[in-house]
């Protein structure tokens, strides 16, 4: 088992806030380690990844639906959608920060 950072890397374990089991599309990678410093968020977990029929030329967040835990994101870059779950027990300021310091971010 290897540390990076004083946290584990493992295949399912989280590294800077962000859970590693899925891939992660390019680009994305770092606003998702940006997002879990926000004090309100307890963790990100990137999801499914799918193909769409139309092309983004740069990397979109947008904002989904809300869940038990949190709400899920989907991101967006050229014909490669994947879902992105945060968990946080106060949405409002997650979406405040996200509207504040994510560009990547659209509602």
């Amino acid at each position: 088992m290897q540390y990076e950072g004083g946290e584990r890397v493992n295949g399912r374990h989280r590294v800077r806030g962000v859970k590693r089991e899925h891939s992660i599309i390019p680009g994305l990678l770092p606003i998702l380690e940006q997002l879990a410093q926000s004090p309100a968020v307890s963790a990100v977990i990137p999801g499914r990844i799918s193909v769409t029929r139309a092309g983004l030329p740069t990397l979109q967040l947008r904002l989904g639906t809300q869940t038990i835990t949190g709400f899920k994101l989907t991101a967006r870059r050229g014909t490669t959608a994947q879902e992105v779950f945060v968990v946080t027990t106060d949405a409002e300021s997650v979406l405040g920060f996200l509207r504040q310091e994510i560009k990547e971010f659209v509602e």
